[in-house]
């Protein structure tokens, strides 16, 4: 053997439930005393094969205020979806859909709410409308869904040239 030591693989016996008891109810008050609120519950364990009986107590180690979701638009509301300029499947999957029309304007696909879920493009939806008085979609990370570029140098969205839409 070239002294490389091989750890056995331990085989974790089967052990079988055999009661669940809740907080407050008879056997308990020790564990509720050692634990207090932070109990859940305490089980009563048996293990056959070994001839033994154990109990274990399940607790709480960590508690925290739960991230609420963003609420959903309406499924008529409109929403505003980017699309890159090299996306080609994604915006003919877009056209043939013929429910959504682009705003060459803001250089974005409006659409219904319900469309866009259907289409799958939950995760490009601007979080906010476009601004029609500065003429384009807002292209800062903060505003838009679409990922930036590790480098950022780089844009998700190619700058593009106001004169353009004169």
């Amino acid at each position: 053997m070239s002294g490389v030591v091989r750890a056995k693989k331990r085989r974790l016996s089967a052990t079988e439930v055999r009661k669940t008891v809740r907080p407050g109810d008879s056997g308990t008050g020790r564990h509720l005393r050692d634990w207090g609120a932070r109990l859940v519950c305490v089980r009563h364990r048996v293990d056959r094969a070994k001839g033994v009986r154990f109990t274990t107590v399940e607790i709480v180690a960590s508690k925290e205020r739960a991230l609420r979701p963003r609420p959903e638009p309406h499924p008529g509301a409109l929403v505003y979806a980017r699309v890159g300029v090299n996306e080609w499947e994604l915006e003919n999957r877009i056209r043939t859909a013929k429910t959504a029309t682009f705003d060459s304007f803001l250089n974005v696909w409006q659409m219904r709410y319900e469309t866009a879920v259907r289409l799958k493009l939950k995760r490009r939806l601007l979080l906010r409308r476009p601004n029609r008085r500065v003429g384009f979609a807002p292209w800062r990370s903060e505003i838009s869904n679409i990922p930036t570029h590790p480098e950022s140098n780089i844009s998700a969205h190619p700058p593009q040239d106001p004169s353009e839409f004169e």
